[in-house]
């Protein structure tokens, strides 16, 4: 018994100790405003995502892991959780320790939420690289926004189209995504496939309804103008906006790495706002990992090495209109 009371008594204080300097490394880093260690602010971002995607109440997730309103509050706003308190809103939120702290890959499967969480993202970066077509949402036109809030509602089956609340999210979401690259201009790279321009003005966007042939002859003209939007940016770009086209299919549905002085991270989502759009199902990934943000970096300069630039980008836009017109 003496042997069994020893380990016991060392297991407990091994475990005391681990948690001390956890929270040690968090009260420090939170007061140096490290960076590169625990960052508290965006500790509490994480929460207050992930209890969104939950559809939980304040209230209701503070009861199920034991700890007072205020304080979840207070968590949420960035100040040091105990840990046995994050492993308890880990496993009430579905995700992992070490996602919520920054320290691992971040999963979202809500697409509200993931927009959301990438609207704050893009806010801090310094720099974007967006590989995905049509173009970059945030580059799109306020028609562009019109014709794509008309085809969510009809997006999947009958019950899997947003909520009142999670379409109103969506929206301002995504308005504060364009304000933001309007107001701060940081480095923004798009590269776009050349295949999803065609597929774009071959259906506008259609959110995978059946159309009457009137309403899809309407979005395949909005189609048209959209790209005429694009082949305009190409020719004038924003401050600090380069756009170029690529022959290549992509090998993934598309991917963003955000760069700031501090960090890069890798952003692939199979959430889209172009065609086909797809706001319901998937799982994006949000990652710091160093070998992941290499072989994207590798193939963002391989695709660029090939893209097609300047006025070849917007001769190619130019046929494929024409192509596309020509068909119908």
């Amino acid at each position: 018994m003496p042997r069994r009371n020893n380990a016991y008594f060392r297991c407990a204080y091994l475990l005391l100790y681990s948690r001390l300097i956890f929270e040690t490394i968090c009260r420090n880093s939170a007061q140096r405003g490290d960076q590169k260690m625990v960052n508290m602010s965006e500790v509490g971002r994480r929460l207050r995502a992930h209890r969104a995607a939950a559809r939980m109440t304040i209230d209701v997730a503070a009861r199920a892991v034991g700890v007072s309103r205020a304080l979840l509050y207070r968590y949420e706003a960035g100040d040091i959780v105990k840990l046995d308190t994050l492993e308890r809103l880990a496993r009430l939120y579905g995700t992992s320790t070490t996602a919520l702290l920054g320290l691992g890959q971040e999963y979202i499967t809500n697409s509200v939420t993931f927009f959301e969480r990438l609207e704050k993202l893009e806010h801090e970066a310094d720099h974007v690289t967006t590989v995905f077509g049509p173009l970059a949402y945030v580059l799109s036109t306020e028609a562009y926004d019109e014709a794509l809030f008309r085809a969510l509602p009809e997006a999947g089956d009958p019950g899997e189209g947003l909520s009142a609340s999670e379409f109103q999210r969506l929206r301002r979401a995504l308005r504060r995504r364009k304000a933001s690259l309007r107001e701060r201009r940081p480095g923004f790279v798009n590269i776009i496939p050349v295949a999803e321009i065609a597929n774009y003005l071959a259906a506008g966007l259609t959110g995978g309804a059946q159309l009457g042939a009137g309403e899809r002859q309407a979005r395949r003209r909005q189609a048209v103008k959209e790209m005429e939007h694009l082949a305009a940016l190409i020719a004038k770009p924003p401050m600090g906006v380069q756009i170029a086209l690529t022959p290549r299919p992509l090998p993934t549905a598309g991917f963003q790495i955000l760069r700031t002085k501090q960090r890069k991270l890798l952003v692939t989502s199979p959430f889209r706002l172009g065609e086909p759009v797809n706001l319901r199902y998937g799982v994006a990934v949000i990652s710091g990992d160093e070998q992941a943000l290499r072989l994207h970096e590798s193939l963002i300069a391989r695709l660029w090495d090939s893209a097609i630039a300047g006025n070849r980008a917007i001769e190619e836009i130019e046929r494929l209109i024409v192509a596309q017109r020509a068909e119908r």
